[in-house]
């Protein structure tokens, strides 16, 4: 901050050389006092902030045990509740394993007495199914037999028929060579 006026009867009694002196003599110590004056201020706010930091750190850990504090008796409430809720779980699943395997049991009889009475019924079944292809087998084995003989008299009797009938074409053949042979013989003589 800088003086710009000085007063005349200053300025008479010192002369312009000392006016300029004073001037420059009050500005270097208005200088000086804002210089000297920032420092107080800067080291009373450096005061405050280290002040204000340390009750704050101050403030921080007692939040901070407090905190932890807390924490450990939560986890400790939450471990009891999960050691009841596991030893809660642990007896429903025994229960319910206890009565799926009654369960499973009960079914496998029922499963174990209609799988003896099917397969009863298909013993049964079996039987009549074999009775009657046995009946069938025997009805063909006997429809065959006879058409078998059948075959045979026709075979037989076609047979019979071939026969005579290739004796007789033989004898017809025979007998005309000999026809024949007789017919060279008289005129060879």
């Amino acid at each position: 901050m800088a003086i710009l006026t000085v007063p005349k009867v200053l300025r008479e009694k010192l002369g312009d050389e000392g006016v300029e002196a004073l001037i420059a003599l009050l500005n270097e110590a208005a200088h000086h006092e804002r210089d000297n004056l920032l420092g107080i201020l800067a080291e009373r706010f450096e005061r405050r902030v280290t002040e204000e930091v340390s009750r704050l750190e101050v403030q921080m850990a007692e939040v901070e045990k407090r905190l932890d504090h807390r924490i450990a008796e939560e986890v400790s409430r939450l471990e009891v509740q999960m050691a009841e809720l596991e030893k809660r779980l642990d007896h429903r699943i025994t229960e319910e394993v206890a009565r799926l395997e009654k369960q499973m049991a009960e079914l496998e009889k029922r499963l174990d007495h209609r799988i003896t009475e099917e397969g009863k019924r298909l013993e049964v079944q079996m039987a009549e199914l074999e009775k009657r292809l046995d009946h069938r087998i025997t009805e063909e084995v006997s429809r065959l037999e006879k058409q078998m003989a059948e075959v045979s008299a026709q075979l037989q009797v076609t047979l019979s028929e071939r026969y005579a009938s290739l004796v007789r074409w033989m004898f017809i053949f025979w007998a005309g060579q000999i026809g024949v042979i007789a017919a060279l013989l008289a005129l060879l003589r």
